[in-house]
C-alpha cells in the first residue's frame, strides 16, 4: 500500500499564488527609449523569444518596454521566477496563474487540479491539457518567464523542452535570463524557431548613456566623457545607471568619469560608497540589514531591523530611485536591484557579520507567522540555525510533499546536506518519507537506520507520535522489505498509534490490514481494515485504501454486493480531483476490476486492471504491493478470456516484482504456479466428488452474466440468501473462492 494522509489544515504553497510574480515592471520615466530594440522583439516571428545576457544588461526593461508599447496588442502572461520556481510543480502552477490572468478565458481548473497531485504528471499530463487550450485560444499570447536562470531543475527544463515542441502558433515563450539554457538551441537556431537577443543587443551607445546620464543625474556630460564612460562600462546599462547616480550632485563630472573603471572588481563597492554616503546612517543601516530578504514589505522589514519606521525609509527609497523594485501595484512589496542588493550584503558581512544570523532568524520567524514556509525554511538555513531548519521542515514537508512539490522539500534536505541529516532523526524522519513519496527506494532505506536510532520527546512536528512509530509506519505503508516486514511493521504501528483522533491512526489499521490481506489472512484483515474505513479522522486515501482492499476480500468470498458497494465508495473518492492521480486512486480501480471479474464481466475488469497497471506505471519505483496484485488479477481474467499469450506476459511481470521481494511472498509464488498451469481439457477432468444440483447448474450458469445474486434470485423465483447459499455450494464443490473462478472451472467441465 502506498499513500499518505493530506493534512487538510496544513495545505500551503499552490493554493495560494503570489501575486506580485504575475506583475511586469512598470515603464519608469528615467528609462531610456529603444524604439529599434522594442520594434525588433515585436517583429520577432520564432515561437521562443531568448533575451540572453549578463546581470545588469536591462533584459527585463527591454521586454517590459516591448509589452508596453503602442506597437504591440498582445496579452502577456508574466511570470517573475525565483528559487522557489525550481520545482516542476511550482513553475507551472505560476505559468498556468499567470496565463489565466493574461487571457481570463483560457480553460485552467483541470491543469490545475493536476497539479494539486502529491505526485504530479507534468509531461504526461498537464503539458497535454495546457497545449490543447492554448491551441484553443483565439488570441494570441506572450508567456515571458523572467529570471530564467534560477531554474535548475531538469525536470524544469525538459518539460519547456515540451511546450516549445508543442506550442501553437499563436503563442509565443520569452525566457530572460542570464546564462544559455539547457535546451535545443542549435536544433531552434537552425529551424529558424528562434529568436536571440544577447549582450551586444542590449549595449547602449553614446546617445542612449547620455540620455540616462542627464534623467538621472541631471548632468550633460561631453562627447569625449561620454565616449570614455561608454568604454569604461563596454555600453553596460547598469553601470551607466550607477555611474549616473554617483554623478548627482558631483563637483567635477569629468574627473568622475576617467577614474570610473567597469573593469575594477572594487566598482561595485565603489559606487555604492558614493551613493551610501549620501544617506543618513539610520537609511544605510536599514538598507544593509534589509538585504538579507530578497522580497520586502514594510512589516517584514520592521521585523527584521527591530524598527517601527520602515514606511517612512521605503517611501524615501522609492523616491530616491535607490535600486528598489516595486512587486505589486500598490506598493506593498519591494526587492532590491540584484547587484545593488549584492553591494549591500558585501558591506553588511565587513561592518556587521555577527548581526547577520539574527537578521535571518527574524526574517524566518516573521515569514513562518505568515505562513510563509518556503521563505522562513530559507531563512533559517542562511542563518546556520540547522535545528530551527529541521524543525520548520518537519512542521511543512507533508504540507508541500501533498501539493505536488516534493522536489522542494528534497531542496530544503539538500540544503540542510547529509551530515545534518545524518545528526538529527528529525531530519532523517523528513528525509526518509520524502525519498517514500518519491518512488527512491535506497535513501529512504538509507534513513530507516537513523530514525531507528534516534529519540525524541513527544510527538513529532507533523503529529507522528514517535520516531518508532514513524519507521515502523514507513516499513508498513510502502513494504519495501518484503511483505513479511511489511506485515510486522503495519502490526508495530498499529499498536503504538492508540488516538483515533489522529489521521496517522487510521493510515497505520489499514496498513495493518492491507499486510494481512496481502499475507493471504483475509479474515484477520477485514477487522483493522473496517476500523480505518470507519474513522472519522481517516482522510480520503486512507479511506480508499481501506474500502478497496476490504472490496477484495468481499469480491473474492462472494460477497459481491457489499463488495460492489465498496468499491463504488472508493471510485467516488479517488475521481476527485485532488485524488484522482494518487497512488491510492488505483488501487480503487484494482478493487472495481476484481468485483467485474467475480461477476464474470471480462472486458469491464480487463479494462480496470489494464488502467489501473498504466497509473501505477508512472510511479513504477513506489510500493509494489498493489501493483502485484492487479498483475496477478489480470492475468486470471486473461486466461478466463482465453487470451493465454497476454495472460503469460501478465505472469512474467508478476514473477519480476516477487523476484526482487520474495520475503513472506509464498501465497503469491502459489498463484504464479497456479496461473502458469495449463488448464485441464473438459474431457479430462476428473468427475466431481460431490456433483452439482441441477439448481446448483442453473444457477452458475448465470454467474457468468453481469448479475447480481439478488437479480438471479429474481430469475430464478428465489431469495438472494438462497442464490448464496447456492453459490457456496458451487464454490466448495468446484475448488474455488470467487466467481470468476466457479464460471471458468464451469466451463472447463462443460458446464455451460
Amino acid at each position: 500500500m502506498d499513500t499518505i494522509p493530506a493534512l487538510a489544515s496544513a495545505r500551503v504553497g499552490l493554493e495560494v499564488p503570489v501575486e506580485t510574480k504575475f506583475h511586469a515592471p512598470n515603464v519608469r520615466p528615467e528609462w531610456v527609449q529603444r524604439p529599434a530594440l522594442v520594434q525588433r522583439l515585436a517583429d520577432a516571428n520564432a515561437r521562443l523569444v531568448l533575451v540572453d545576457a549578463p546581470a545588469g544588461f536591462g533584459k527585463t526593461v527591454a521586454v517590459a518596454q516591448w509589452r508596453a508599447s503602442a506597437i504591440e496588442n498582445r496579452p502577456f502572461a508574466w511570470v517573475s521566477l525565483d528559487q522557489g520556481d525550481n520545482d516542476p510543480g511550482r513553475l507551472w502552477w505560476h505559468l498556468v496563474c499567470a496565463l489565466q490572468r493574461a487571457i481570463p478565458e483560457i480553460g485552467t481548473e483541470e491543469i490545475l487540479s493536476a497539479l494539486r497531485q502529491q505526485v504530479a504528471e507534468v509531461t504526461g499530463i498537464v503539458l497535454p491539457i495546457l497545449v490543447n487550450e492554448l491551441a484553443a485560444l483565439q488570441t494570441p499570447v506572450v508567456v515571458v518567464l523572467d529570471d530564467y536562470h534560477v531554474i535548475q531543475e531538469p525536470a524544469c527544463h525538459q518539460q519547456i523542452e515540451f511546450l516549445l515542441d508543442h506550442l501553437p502558433p499563436l503563442v509565443q515563450l520569452v525566457l530572460v535570463t542570464r546564462a544559455d539554457p539547457p535546451l535545443s538551441l542549435g536544433r531552434l537556431r537552425a529551424a529558424a524557431a528562434m529568436v536571440e537577443i544577447r549582450a551586444r543587443d542590449l549595449r547602449f551607445t553614446a546617445d542612449q548613456a547620455a540620455t540616462l546620464v542627464q534623467a538621472v543625474a541631471d548632468v550633460q556630460l561631453s562627447e569625449p566623457d561620454l565616449a570614455v564612460l561608454v568604454q569604461r562600462t563596454e555600453g553596460w546599462p547598469a553601470g551607466v545607471y550607477l555611474a549616473a547616480l554617483s554623478l548627482r550632485g558631483h563637483p567635477c563630472p569629468h574627473t568622475f568619469v576617467h577614474q570610473f573603471t567597469g573593469e575594477n572588481r572594487f566598482v561595485l563597492d565603489f559606487l555604492a560608497e558614493e551613493v551610501l554616503s549620501r544617506l543618513s546612517r539610520k537609511v544605510r543601516q536599514f538598507l544593509a540589514r534589509t538585504s538579507v530578504l530578497s522580497r520586502f514589505c514594510a512589516p517584514l522589514c520592521d521585523a527584521v531591523t527591530g524598527t517601527g519606521n520602515s514606511v517612512e525609509i521605503l517611501d524615501i527609497l522609492e523616491r530616491e530611485n535607490l535600486f528598489i523594485v516595486p512587486l505589486d501595484d500598490t506598493r506593498q512589496w519591494f526587492r532590491y536591484h540584484h547587484l545593488f542588493a549584492q553591494v549591500l550584503r558585501s558591506q553588511l558581512a565587513r561592518t556587521e557579520p555577527d548581526v547577520v544570523p539574527a537578521l535571518h532568524r527574524r526574517a524566518s520567524a516573521w515569514h513562518h507567522r505568515h505562513g510563509s514556509a518556503d521563505e522562513a525554511i530559507s531563512h533559517a538555513i542562511a542563518a546556520g540555525d540547522l535545528a530551527l531548519a529541521t524543525d520548520l521542515i518537519a512542521n511543512y514537508w507533508f504540507a508541500y510533499a501533498d501539493s505536488g512539490q516534493v522536489a522542494t522539500v528534497h531542496e530544503w534536505l539538500r540544503s540542510l546536506g547529509d551530515d545534518q541529516i545524518a545528526a538529527s532523526p528529525v531530519a532523517a524522519h523528513c528525509a526518509a518519507w520524502a525519498a517514500a513519496l518519491s518512488g527512491d527506494r535506497q535513501s529512504a532505506r538509507r534513513w530507516l537506520p537513523v530514525i531507528d536510532a534516534g529519540q525524541h520527546d513527544g510527538r513529532l512536528p507533523d503529529g507522528m507520535r514517535s520516531l518508532r512509530f514513524s519507521a515502523a509506519l514507513l516499513r508498513g505503508v510502502y513494504g519495501f522489505e518484503g511483505l513479511r516486514g511489511m506485515r510486522d511493521s503495519a502490526a508495530t504501528a498499529a499498536e503504538l498509534e492508540d488516538d483515533p483522533a489522529s489521521p496517522w491512526y487510521a493510515l497505520a489499521k489499514a496498513a495493518f490490514g492491507f499486510s494481512l490481506y496481502m499475507s493471504a489472512e483475509p479474515k484477520l484483515a477485514a477487522g483493522p481494515l473496517e476500523e480505518a474505513a470507519r474513522n472519522k479522522a481517516a482522510l480520503p486515501l486512507t479511506q480508499i485504501v481501506a474500502m478497496s482492499t476490504l472490496a477484495l476480500i468481499e469480491a473474492e468470498t462472494g460477497v459481491l454486493a457489499r463488495a460492489r458497494e465498496l468499491a463504488q465508495a472508493a471510485r467516488t473518492l479517488a475521481q476527485r480531483d485532488d485524488l484522482r492521480r494518487t497512488p491510492s486512486a488505483s488501487l480503487a480501480r484494482v478493487a472495481a476490476g476484481a468485483v467485474y471479474a467475480a461477476e464474470g464481466r471480462v472486458s469491464e475488469a480487463r479494462a480496470e486492471l489494464e488502467q489501473a497497471l498504466l497509473s501505477r506505471r508512472r510511479i513504477a519505483d513506489s510500493s509494489p504491493w498493489p501493483t502485484l496484485k492487479a498483475t496477478l488479477l489480470l492475468a486470471q481474467v486473461l486466461l478466463g478470456a482465453g487470451d493465454q499469450a497476454d495472460a503469460a506476459v501478465r505472469v512474467n511481470e508478476a514473477k519480476v516484482i516477487l523476484a526482487a521481494l520474495p520475503d513472506g511472498a509464498g501465497a503469491h509464488w502459489a498463484q504464479v504456479a497456479a496461473l502458469e498451469r495449463p488448464p485441464a481439457s473438459p474431457r479430462q477432468a476428473a468427475p466431481l466428488a460431490e456433483p452439482l444440483t441441477e439448481r446448483e447448474v442453473a444457477v452458475l450458469r448465470l454467474l457468468g452474466s453481469s448479475l447480481s445474486l439478488r437479480e438471479i434470485g429474481q430469475e430464478l423465483f428465489v431469495s438472494a440468501n438462497t442464490v448464496k447459499t447456492h453459490t457456496q455450494a458451487i464454490y466448495r464443490k468446484l475448488g474455488v473462492s470467487a466467481r470468476h473462478d466457479a464460471v471458468v472451472r464451469g466451463n472447463q467441465r462443460g458446464i455451460r
